[in-house]
């Protein structure tokens, strides 16, 4: 039995971290303690974003050094010499230190960014089968012609069996969701590969980068630190090079907006419609060319209340800034949990990460961890899917928590309050709740049902109808009736 798995992708732009959470998020809830690895990182300088994700959602108690190897530049050295049995050997000795601390270790290969051949698929290979590992075959299927990735998955199992690694599963992943039974058709004309065939297709919000993406490929400088705006997903980019009123037809939901310093009416304009309820709800601001804005401007900009509209200042001009922009890639960061939820979700609905994990190997544990406790509470609740209301609908952690749990899957749910202050509290956080139904309790008429049912059994302790109405416009009591009802399971 395995105590492991090596993900190799065939090539870049795989989404294998998708899979790392999704096979991470299954083994938590039988094993007790779970390692992560990389074999090979950038650099020692630049932290490597997937172990600080793996390590800061699933295990707090690694080091970062135990989860590294070596660093492609060691490894290119390594190779140049003719070293490559030294090479793995010491990732090897690495790999096994961080064996003897768990129950299982999940591998990560290389991203094929900026590598030499050495270090693509066949080093992911000799890496795996140094290590002991059965391997997981990742295949980027966006773009492919749906006949051809049977045969881009042979070869790739073939590579692997040359080098004595075992084949444990296959993932096609970033399928064009158009293309998804074009793909099975091709696989299942086409036989086994002797290794189960997942596909998953592919997430348009998951290739969108984040304004957080924006920020590290411009090197941008931001007007206000912190805030959850850098979760917010970039759709499009737009260089204001027009007058204000046509500019604003231009821009939509999840826009960036790139504009030199001097355009003061570019910049109220985009603040504007970062606090109005009807317009778009802009990613965010670039400020081009090196120009500071006035600061008469910014003290107007920042006294505005409930703005949350990131604001960015590079030394590029427009259309060089809106270039890197346009180039920049999507990642998803530990601190970004509506990613994390959106990657399991899409995981979770196209593999069976139970089968996948009894299939590499058996573990009994007598300890449930808070993730392993957290895992089974959510696959419980979707065995059985309920209706939950929820009273405090205009809450920031409500907000957050449905968006959560909507894109989990686990439950339907109810918000009450004004839906107008609702939804634009939501876009004002960046949040998708469109999945979740909202109940204005207040709005409620004297000759509702849950008004007449609460007058029925209240009415012989005095309350009368008008009385009734009003208590029903607390939402804590109309939830309650609500569950009373039969109206939804639980508040």
């Amino acid at each position: 039995m395995s105590n492991s798995l090596y993900i190799a992708a065939t090539g870049p732009h795989s989404g294998k971290v998708l899979l790392v959470l999704g096979i991470m998020e299954a083994l938590c809830r039988s094993s007790h303690k779970i390692g992560f690895f990389r074999p090979v990182i950038k650099d020692v300088e630049t932290k490597d974003n997937d172990i600080e994700l793996v390590l800061s959602r699933y295990c707090p108690d690694l080091s970062y050094e135990d989860a590294c190897g070596c660093t492609y530049a060691e490894a290119r050295s390594k190779i140049a010499k003719g070293q490559t049995k030294e090479l793995l050997e010491d990732i090897l000795t690495k790999y096994k230190k961080l064996e003897g601390q768990c129950d299982f270790v999940l591998c990560e290969g290389t991203d094929y960014t900026g590598v030499s051949t050495a270090l693509e698929f066949d080093f992911n290979a000799d890496v795996a089968s140094n290590l002991g590992c059965p391997v997981m075959i990742v295949v980027n299927g966006d773009g492919q012609d749906p006949t051809d990735l049977p045969d881009a998955v042979a070869a790739a199992s073939n590579a692997l069996a040359t080098r004595h690694c075992s084949v444990v599963a296959t993932v096609v992943n970033r399928i064009d969701p158009d293309q998804m039974k074009d793909v099975a058709t091709a696989f299942e004309a086409g036989g086994s590969s002797g290794n189960r065939i997942h596909l998953v297709p592919a997430d348009e919000s998951l290739g969108k980068p984040t304004v957080a993406d924006v920020v590290k490929a411009l090197d941008a400088r931001l007007l206000r630190e912190g805030g959850d705006f850098l979760a917010r997903e970039v759709s499009d980019c737009k260089v204001a090079a027009m007058h204000l009123p046509h500019f604003l037809e231009s821009v939509s939901d999840g826009t960036l907006v790139v504009a030199p310093g001097d355009r003061a009416d570019i910049q109220l304009g985009c603040a504007a419609m970062a606090i109005s309820e009807g317009g778009p709800s802009l990613a965010g601001i670039v400020i081009s060319d090196g120009i500071e804005v006035s600061p008469e401007i910014t003290k107007v900009v920042e006294g505005l209340p409930d703005l949350s509209l990131p604001v960015m200042f590079v030394e590029d001009d427009a259309y060089t800034t809106a270039a890197k922009v346009h180039a920049a890639s999507a990642g998803i960061r530990p601190d970004d949990d509506r990613r994390v939820a959106r990657s399991l979700g899409l995981f979770e609905s196209h593999i069976d990460g139970k089968s996948l994990i009894q299939e590499i190997a058996e573990f009994k544990s007598g300890t449930v961890t808070p993730i392993m406790f957290q895992y089974q509470l959510i696959e419980r609740a979707k065995t059985k899917p309920k209706h939950i209301v929820l009273a405090e609908g205009a809450e920031e952690r409500i907000l957050r928590a449905t968006e959560i749990l909507l894109r989990r899957k686990v439950c339907e749910l109810t918000l009450l309050g004004d839906e107008a202050e609702i939804k634009r509290k939501a876009a004002a956080l960046g949040l998708d709740i469109t999945g979740a139904h909202v109940v204005d309790q207040a709005k409620s008429d004297p000759l509702d049902d849950l008004v007449q049912t609460f007058y029925e059994l209240r009415k012989k302790k005095g309350i009368t109808l008008e009385m009734a109405q009003d208590a029903v416009q607390d939402p804590s009591t109309f939830g309650t009736l609500m569950v009373y009802k039969g109206q939804v399971d639980g508040m």
